[in-house]
């Protein structure tokens, strides 16, 4: 009776350690391995972005556009659910989505999302998601800087006088429907090297 209490107990660790294992090599595994593909980000609404130790991120193309078609057959007005989203590199070398699909869509240039939202009539619409990596994890000394930095180069490059000059983008590792950010950048640098020369300044 005491070896199979054992067993049992022997088994249910092995069993609670294995799903942890399990995102950690899977995480690791799109770091090392996935291609890279680069997202414009775009201002967060409202602007205390920052909670804890991690910025939210916003993304400029977290859209597909529908036809009259795939409206009718196949993302009919309110649909909820995950997606398979494929991606393409535009001329600029950013990631821009270019198909949704409910059923799986293989390679390293898809990536799994969660429709948020619907707009649309007779002649098609558009279709907006959330992507899975919409949190970027910082040390708690630099990221109040980091997101002062983040939301003004966003501000700079989306609506303001400066815009079309911002080059702030998220690095992302994608690899069999999972992405893992690599790097923030911001104004073209990674985001510690940006607060680092911010902080020179004062």
């Amino acid at each position: 009776m005491k070896n199979a209490r054992l067993i049992l107990f022997a088994i249910f660790a092995a069993l609670t350690l294995a799903a942890p294992l399990s995102m950690i090599w899977k995480y690791e595994n799109t770091l090392r391995r996935g291609t890279l593909h680069k997202f414009r980000t775009q201002p967060v609404d409202p602007y205390d972005a920052f909670r804890g130790r991690y910025v939210t991120l916003s993304y400029q193309n977290d859209f597909v556009m529908l036809n009259e078609q795939q409206q009718k057959n196949d993302f009919p007005y309110g649909v909820k659910g995950i997606l398979y989203v494929r991606l393409k590199t535009d001329d600029e070398g950013f990631a821009v989505p270019v198909e949704a699909s409910w059923t799986t869509l293989t390679g390293n240039d898809v990536v799994i999302v969660e429709l948020s939202r619907y707009r649309g009539d007779d002649r098609g619409g558009r279709m907006n998601f959330n992507y899975p990596f919409n949190r970027y994890y910082l040390p708690e000394d630099v990221a109040p800087m980091a997101e002062k930095l983040y939301n003004d180069a966003n501000r700079r490059g989306w609506g303001g006088v400066e815009r079309g000059k911002s080059d702030t983008y998220v690095a992302v590792r994608v690899r069999n429907g999972a992405g893992v950010i690599e790097e923030l950048y911001i104004d073209g640098r990674p985001v510690r090297e940006a607060v680092r020369a911010e902080l020179e300044k004062e």
